[in-house]
């Protein structure tokens, strides 16, 4: 039972978590990360994923360079739509 207890109090406190450490946002390479975002999103690409990011990183104190992502979003949905064509769906 006690372990039971254990797992659930670190399970609770694992929500609280953020998922992007110090050091993973203080040395991202933001052009990258938002191509890997653009090419794997279905339209419309947007950036929503950078405020997630923004959140996750101003707790430790790194501002992205949304510029970058920016840049890096279009070129992997230029990509995506290259390798893939456009979606099908209306």
């Amino acid at each position: 039972m006690k372990k039971m207890l254990i797992l659930a109090y670190a399970m609770a406190l694992s929500g609280c978590a953020t998922t992007m450490s110090a050091e993973r946002c203080k040395g991202m390479d933001w052009f990258w990360l938002g191509q890997k975002d653009g090419y794997g999103a279905a339209p419309p690409y947007t950036g929503s994923m950078l405020d997630i990011y923004t959140a996750e990183c101003t707790v430790h104190g790194v501002k992205p360079d949304a510029e970058a992502y920016a840049r890096g979003l279009a070129s992997g949905a230029q990509n995506r739509l290259y390798w893939w064509g456009p979606p099908s769906w209306p």
